[in-house]
């Protein structure tokens, strides 16, 4: 079911209830609507908005612009979303020393500290910004200055409506507006502020790949399943002064450079709507291959339990591993082998950070490996280490932390394997080799799973609902963004 918000008791309702992060953004967009009056009646420091019609004020305007919807592209960019979406904090660095900052078309650069001021810089123009006398400097064409206190705000300008070239940062383009402050003495946090919407379209081809047109519900459902992932995450990184990392942490964001034309349609005709349970916003978790069985997951991980996150066969009837929709994705299957000294070598690196107990150092030998608990779906949930004069045990998920792949430093495909380990006599681990199967920690949407129900023409609310037990479809803002796949005209 898709509920509008088009009732006040609703609106009063959904606020209370939404996360941080959302919350938040619609008190900073009141905020920043009052301080623009006070600063251009007064000083001057941001340019007044360009005429023209507004969604809700001139100044949400301004950040729709800074978004880039204006330009051409998937038609996300041409207002096609509600007015209400919003924004995210995106953590793109935290604690380094100096950032760089440029533009592809022409920005402002604005400090917010005992004093307002700002520096207009041209097309490709870089400002440079480093840590330093406990406070933060800036360089760049035209001026300087350094903080003890305050923000950097940078924000993109359209030559004409809708036009603003993205900011560039490390090298990477991103949509919306970038912060600067500091995060300790000597160390820098850099954060992009962009509407939920445009960071679906940085994150969801790089977390499901850019799809054929037959494989787009299943987009559908890996954007459904990245945005609630956003909204229930707000305000888990406060501390940092964003919402999400833009790595693995959280979700790859990959901002501009990484959009794609099938997943921009697909984040459009679901715009706004996210998974929920019991009326609040569900942990939305996904993963590559899940071997055929998905896990709960207070298995794998040390979390309480949730109804929505369970066991579920990956197939049309339950039991049928030959029929798992996932059985033709990479690493469905897969095996690996180790040597003695690479197991030892593992064991001495990792296992302090996944064992379950602290490690007594130096450790000895590896004598043996062992799963000593499966979960119910055949995943490790006890692996045992024996060393000379002691026997440490990992749990669920973090034994990919420990079992490294050979000849790299990437965590292991899957929990889901069985042990074959071959030892001297009375001695030292001299080899082991493992039978595994599915990629990821098995939780949630199976990403080859749903690309195969799209192609068997499952709808994208039929794949969620497939994965996560007992979910409603609602929407966050607009007026019910989405309807189920088979009535939309894409």
């Amino acid at each position: 079911m898709i509920v509008s918000r088009s009732l006040p008791a609703q609106l009063i309702a959904r606020f209370n209830r939404a996360p941080q992060f959302i919350r938040g953004a619609l008190l900073l967009a009141a905020l920043l609507l009052v301080l623009a009056v006070l600063v251009t009646g007064c000083a001057g420091v941001w340019p007044p908005p360009d005429g023209g019609e507004s969604r809700e004020s001139s100044e949400s305007r301004d950040h729709y612009d800074a978004a880039g919807r204006g330009d051409t592209g998937s038609g996300l960019e041409r207002g096609e979303l509600p007015g209400d979406v919003p924004f995210i904090r995106v953590g793109l660095a935290h604690g380094i020393r100096d950032a760089v900052v440029s533009c592809r078309g022409g920005f402002t650069v604005g400090l917010y500290a005992d004093s307002l001021e700002s520096w207009r810089a041209e097309a490709g123009e870089k400002w440079r910004f480093g840590a330093g006398g406990g406070g933060v400097t800036g360089s760049g064409s035209g001026g300087g200055f350094h903080m003890d206190a305050g923000t950097i705000r940078i924000r993109p300008e359209a030559a004409r409506p809708g036009e603003a070239g993205p900011l560039v940062f490390d090298g990477v383009a991103y949509r919306g507006e970038i912060e600067l402050f500091s995060s300790g003495r000597g160390s820098l946090t850099v954060v992009n502020v962009v509407d939920l919407e445009s960071y679906l379209r940085g994150v969801v081809p790089r977390e499901i790949g850019t799809r054929p047109e037959s494989e787009i519900e299943a987009v559908k459902a890996q954007a459904i399943a990245a945005r609630t992932y956003a909204i229930a995450a707000g305000g888990r990184r406060a501390a940092g002064g964003f919402d999400v990392y833009a790595t693995v942490d959280d979700q790859v964001y990959a901002g501009v450079d990484g959009e794609d034309p099938v997943c921009d349609r697909a984040i459009l005709a679901t715009a706004g709507v996210f998974m929920s349970h019991s009326g609040e916003p569900i942990h939305a978790y996904f993963h590559a291959n899940c071997g055929g069985r998905t896990e709960a997951r207070h298995e794998v991980w040390e979390l309480p339990r949730v109804p929505y996150l369970t066991q579920v066969w990956d197939s049309p009837e339950e039991d049928q591993f030959n029929d798992a929709f996932c059985s033709g994705g990479a690493h469905f299957r897969w095996s690996e082998t180790w040597t003695g000294k690479e197991i030892a070598d593992l064991v001495k690196k990792h296992l302090p950070g996944a064992a379950s107990t602290p490690v007594r150092k130096p450790l000895g030998e590896v004598l043996n490996l062992r799963v000593t608990v499966n979960t119910p779906s055949g995943r490790v949930r006890w692996l045992e280490v024996e060393a000379e004069g002691a026997t440490y045990r990992v749990f669920g998920d973090r034994v990919r932390w420990l079992l490294r792949r050979p000849g790299t430093d990437r965590i292991l495909w899957s929990s889901w394997f069985e042990l074959d380990v071959t030892t001297l006599r009375g001695g030292r681990v001299v080899r082991v080799d493992a039978e595994g199967r599915g990629y990821g920690h098995g939780i949630g949407l199976c990403q080859h799973g749903a690309m195969e129900m799209a192609r068997q023409g499952y709808r994208y609310d039929e794949i969620l609902k497939h994965y996560y037990a007992g979910v409603s479809l609602e929407s966050a803002y607009g007026e019910g963004a989405a309807a189920p796949s088979g009535s939309e005209g894409l």
